[in-house]
């Protein structure tokens, strides 16, 4: 009786284990996300074209880049989508508004 008590716990266990790594994997995913968004954002906002190019290719992958041009304000929205297994998909985003520099124009 304890054999199976003891494999019904250690199967709990890594379930949860497992989920625990994913969530993880899921909290830095969506620090890269807000991270390469506002690093996208603040090189358009200087103008850099080059830079914001490069930035757009250090995205997570699998992850959308959308930029978004309002009254002297540039918004950069970066999403991806995960799942494990049948648990998802999940969405994460990160956005990153600034102003234009001066002198800059959209």
């Amino acid at each position: 009786m304890v054999t199976v008590e003891l494999a019904v716990s250690i199967l709990a266990a890594v379930v949860l284990m497992t989920i625990a790594a994913w969530t993880v994997g899921l909290l830095g995913l969506e620090a890269a996300c807000r991270a390469s968004a506002a690093e996208i954002a603040q090189q358009l906002a200087r103008g850099d074209t080059a830079a914001a190019t490069r930035a757009k290719q250090n995205v997570p992958q699998g992850a959308a880049v959308t930029t978004t041009n309002t009254a002297g304000w540039v918004s950069v929205d970066v999403t991806a989508k995960r799942s494990l297994g049948k648990l998802g998909p999940v969405t994460l985003s990160g956005r990153a508004t600034t102003p234009y520099e001066p002198g800059e124009t959209p």
